[in-house]
């Protein structure tokens, strides 16, 4: 006679929760990012990072891959479990499947960013063979069109969904997300569509920050504070998210610069070694290149995250300020400082707090100025039709692909 065991699931969000609450604050390197490169086949004019795929300083300037084995060595030795690899798009590195591969052989839960349009079966038959724990890709348009006037690249919408199809013939885990530009808010509802169509929950981010370099091209690309309120409301799960959230928010009652918990069980690593409590805030580092992880995160990072507050900005006298996207990587990045409040951010909170009934409660400085983003813009109808396969936008995908796999 056996006897049935049945493992209990869990998300892998909730994983990290838990986790997380078991290390009861103290300062772990649990979770970890690497920027692999700032490189990009893509010319997204909404990316904070878009060095051209060619750019021979930059690749010169890069980690070299005995570097990264190295690092991945000590993280690894410090405790850490995840580890997201991002760009830039990774896959312009030709020896990204050794590091891929090396993290994976130390241990670590592997997450992949990638714009989808270098997968290859090979790739494809390599991480199907090694797989990660998750692979993101970002869809920019549901057309050919569109997505390439976002990206700048001719042929890529085919490219990303050959590279998706090669993913999802082989089991890989998938998921698929969007940013939403004034340049495609209006395949709002085809995107949603689209992305269900090929197995994936529809996630999205209108929230576009200025580049790293400090150049605020992209904040041309936002969609306006109306907008970004408007698509929340038209989809229930979100909308409902969000009026919970807004309806807890509080002024700041610590002086702590840092709120959001960077640097105590989180990391990040740039293409050039340089250690990172978060990947926006690109003016605090400590370059591994020249001292150990340990020594940058148990001596440096409490240096950083431990900065207090003179609470002279309007954000300390505002009642919604605990739901507001503001931090100090936006601020870096926006500002060139730490806490500067961001407008565009402002104005968003503000316009959620009227629309899901959180305003009248709370007394807030804040003005909604309108001025942070374009006009609003026409939301598209959203569309009955229900999830559409990859075919209805790319004919014939399917067929294509399965030749291929089968060959």
């Amino acid at each position: 006679m056996s006897i049935g065991c049945v493992v209990p699931s869990t998300s892998f969000g909730a994983l990290v929760e838990r986790i997380e609450a078991k290390a009861g604050g103290r300062r772990i390197p649990l979770q970890g990012s690497m920027e692999l490169t700032y490189r990009c086949n893509l010319c997204c004019p909404h990316c904070w990072v878009n060095l051209a795929p060619g750019d021979a300083a930059a690749r010169r300037e890069e980690l070299t891959l005995p570097e990264v084995r190295r690092i991945v060595d000590e993280v690894a030795e410090a405790g850490c479990l995840w580890m997201l690899l991002t760009g830039g798009e990774v896959m312009l590195r030709p020896d990204f499947l050794d590091i891929y591969s090396f993290m994976k052989e130390r241990g670590l839960l592997v997450i992949l960013f990638t714009n989808g349009t270098l997968i290859t079966p090979e790739v494809a038959d390599a991480l199907a063979g090694l797989p990660p724990t998750r692979i993101e890709v970002t869809l920019y348009g549901a057309t050919r069109e569109t997505y390439e006037r976002v990206t700048g690249w001719r042929g890529g919408f085919e490219r990303c969904l050959r590279g998706i199809e090669l993913l999802r013939l082989r089991g890989v885990n998938l998921d698929l997300k969007t940013v939403i530009t004034n340049q495609n808010l209006h395949e709002f509802w085809d995107l949603k569509a689209l992305i269900e169509g090929l197995g994936c929950k529809f996630r999205y981010d209108p929230l576009i920050n200025p580049r790293i370099n400090g150049s605020k091209r992209p904040a041309g690309e936002r969609v306006s504070p109306d907008s970004v309120v408007a698509l929340e409301l038209a989809l229930e799960e979100v909308a409902e998210d969000q009026r919970q959230y807004l309806h807890k928010a509080e002024p700041f009652e610590s002086d702590s610069v840092f709120k959001c918990g960077a640097g105590v069980n989180t990391f990040h690593i740039d293409p050039y070694g340089n250690l990172m409590t978060c990947m926006m805030v690109h003016t605090h580092g400590f370059n591994l290149r020249r001292g150990s992880f340990r020594e940058g995160f148990e001596e440096y990072f409490p240096t950083v995250i431990g900065r207090r507050s003179p609470r002279t900005t309007r954000c300390y006298s505002c009642g919604l300020a605990t739901s507001c996207d503001g931090c100090p990587g936006w601020s870096t990045l926006e500002s060139a400082d730490l806490e500067t409040p961001v407008d565009f951010l402002c104005d968003v909170t503000h316009e959620r707090a009227a629309a899901y009934g959180a305003l009248a409660a709370r007394e807030t400085p804040r003005t909604r100025s309108g001025s942070s983003g374009p006009p609003p813009l026409q939301l598209p109808a959203g569309t009955a039709s229900g999830p559409r396969s990859p075919e209805a936008f790319f004919p014939l995908a399917g067929v294509r692909l399965a030749a291929e796999v089968a060959a």
